[in-house]
């Protein structure tokens, strides 16, 4: 099964065809009747409270259209920049000094950009609507995600004496009156002045020293309440080291995350290990398949700099669930070739080559899940059931205890009506490696613990070139939604106040149940510019895919020929040139199916063009922002 953020990434990937196709027919329709935005905010302001002290909060609705809504969400969604705000992964009551709210996931976006794009704008002159004074300027900026197992506690975002203005906007689409979400504004007596509840397009403004609480949503909804919040103040002084000191946080945090696998586990540091020796647990289901317990494969100093890296990935959450996904919300990737150049993949070649039954196991899913203990995982399997794939999955907590949960859950089948073949405790360092086709689930931990139960997980396949086209096909569906979200992108900024398009991105935005977001990447170049990512003849025969051969097995051919050969079921992409590109890319693939260095290179060429897609859709983005 491919990751829940790939998947997730599919849904959002159709929602924008359809806008796409929506909004080609409308270039064939007669002109639509322009609506020019305008500010409204008497027209717009739905209610102000005030403290006993006269301190205010005012609640605008229709603040954004549905144009400027999506663009601004699309955007913070794309630069992937979520970051866990916890000191201490397993102490979910350690944060940060900079959350003191104690919302687990937040984005801070450079705060001089926000302030010059035309919300930003807008803002600036909702708060001299509001206080009557004008010469604010935007310092801080926060989207934050409060999911149904958060505790966020109550804040001031300023002293009173300093006079900033605090706004908050809500990203959320469809919300029901049960869905909680509130936000309590709160008197210098704990008493509550107004409560808020959750409306897409409202915009809340207020004195940044009023307490406020942000309540997380029911446990019934499945999405998350999403916002963005925004601090403005008068004191030049003020925005300028708040600048200051967003770079050196941006700046430390790209640092970090150009840290690669082989950086915290060079080769140079590789060594045989006697696998037999860290084997402490063996389980056989009752169809013959196996689950291997390992304990003590790693040295500390390489489990310490792994939690280290993993803390500043690119995490993408994802909250759209089909039956067959892990339902796990939170996951980062590597990069493929990352992984193969690092001691790690030493570790886990050594692993699976003395458990399974080939030499030529090679992974291409490579990634860290983060699990809260109100998520609702699932039941499901890695791979098809005609391949020989194995997973191996390394906790990464120290100091577990039993009485914490989070158990992998190992099933004879995939049915209601089901049987155990096992569950496997986390311990710190212990990894668990089976095979892909045992139907499987991540639990989440006990109620009582508070923080992330996070694991290291390798998916393996037969072979290099199984692996690479594996990868090749998950990655370039996240291509395919990156073009077709530019194009789509490019469409609607042409249309900004045509009544039909709004229309038509008011009902997409209410036909997604939850967001989904994604990573980014730092370089970026036109589609012109794109690496062509087929090859025009073979290696040499130095290079060819090993000749061992798998065993023999009865299976339907059908179904192993479709296993075989992902990239046969990619995604379709509308773009014309991308669309020739992706028809050449099967081509290929067809011909050089298990040529393992050509494969490698076009595996490569579409990672390469898939991370650059990102900046390329944030670029198309920041035109009509």
């Amino acid at each position: 099964m491919v990751s829940t953020s790939r998947y997730g990434y599919q849904i959002v990937y159709l929602v924008i065809v359809c806008l796409a196709l929506a909004l080609a027919a409308q270039d064939k329709s007669s002109k639509a009747k322009k609506v020019q935005e305008s500010d409204d905010f008497d027209t717009n302001l739905y209610q102000s409270f005030h403290t006993p002290d006269k301190r205010k909060i005012s609640i605008y609705n229709n603040f954004l259209t549905p144009s400027s809504f999506y663009m601004l969400r699309r955007y913070l969604f794309n630069i992937g920049q979520w970051e866990v705000t916890l000191n201490n992964y397993n102490n979910g009551s350690d944060f940060k000094e900079d959350s003191p709210d104690h919302i687990l996931w937040k984005i801070y976006p450079d705060p001089q950009f926000i302030e010059n794009i035309k919300v930003g704008q807008k803002l600036l002159r909702a708060v001299k609507h509001f206080s009557g004074h004008d010469n604010y300027h935007i310092y801080h900026v926060a989207a934050k995600l409060i999911a149904r197992s958060e505790i966020p506690v109550s804040s001031i975002d300023a002293p009173a004496s300093e006079g900033d203005i605090s706004a908050i906007i809500y990203l959320i689409t469809k919300w029901k009156k049960n869905d909680y979400g509130d936000i309590l504004f709160y008197d210098d007596n704990k008493e509550i002045t107004c409560a808020v509840h959750p409306l897409m397009f409202r915009m809340i403004m207020f004195d940044s020293s009023i307490e406020h609480l942000y309540k997380p949503p029911s446990v019934d909804h499945d999405g998350p309440m999403i916002a963005v919040q925004v601090k403005l103040t008068q004191s030049s002084d003020k925005v300028k080291q708040a600048v200051e000191a967003w770079k050196v946080r941006s700046q430390a945090r790209a640092n970090e995350r150009n840290t690669r696998l082989n950086d915290v586990a060079p080769l140079s540091t590789a060594r045989v290990i006697d696998v037999e020796k860290h084997i402490t647990r063996r389980y056989v289901g009752k169809n013959g398949k196996k689950i291997y317990v390992l304990d003590d494969l790693y040295t500390p100093q390489e489990l310490q700099n792994l939690r280290r890296l993993i803390e500043y990935k690119r995490y993408d959450h994802d909250g759209n669930f089909d039956e067959g996904s892990d339902g796990v919300s939170w996951a980062a990737t590597f990069t493929l070739q990352d992984f193969v150049d690092s001691n790690l993949w030493n570790i886990h070649q050594q692993v699976v080559r003395h458990v399974g039954s080939r030499q030529s196991y090679f992974p291409y899913d490579i990634s860290c899940n983060m699990i809260k203990c109100n998520d609702k995982t699932r039941v499901h399997d890695d791979c098809a059931q005609v391949a020989d794939q194995w997973t191996m999955v390394t906790y990464l907590n120290p100091n577990w205890t039993a009485q914490m949960g989070g158990e992998t859950a190992y099933f004879e089948r995939n049915s209601d009506d089901n049987h155990y073949i096992t569950e496997v405790r986390p311990r710190y360092g212990r990894s668990v490696i089976f095979q892909s086709t045992i139907y499987h689930s991540a639990r989440p931990p006990s109620n009582d613990f508070d923080g992330l139960r996070y694991t290291f997980s390798v998916k393996m396949a037969e072979d290099e070139s199984q692996a690479r086209l594996n990868r090749l096909s998950e990655d370039y569906s996240i291509y395919a939604g990156n073009v077709e979200m530019r194009d789509s992108v490019a469409r609607i900024g042409k249309r900004l106040g045509n009544a039909r398009t709004e229309q038509m991105i008011l009902g997409m935005l209410f036909g997604e149940d939850a967001p989904v977001v994604e990573s980014s990447s730092k370089s970026g170049q036109d589609d012109e510019e794109d690496e062509d990512m087929t090859e025009d003849g073979p290696p040499s025969s130095s290079s060819q895919q090993s000749s061992e051969q798998p065993p023999a097995i009865d299976i339907d051919t059908e179904e192993m020929d479709s296993y075989r050969n992902p990239h046969r079921r990619m995604s379709d992409i509308s773009n014309p040139v991308e669309a020739r590109k992706r028809e050449k890319l099967i081509s290929t693939i067809d011909k050089y199916r298990d040529n393992a260095q050509v494969i490698a290179k076009l595996q490569n060429s579409l990672e390469e063009n898939m991370m650059k897609s990102y900046l390329r859709v944030a670029d198309q983005l920041k035109k009509y922002l």
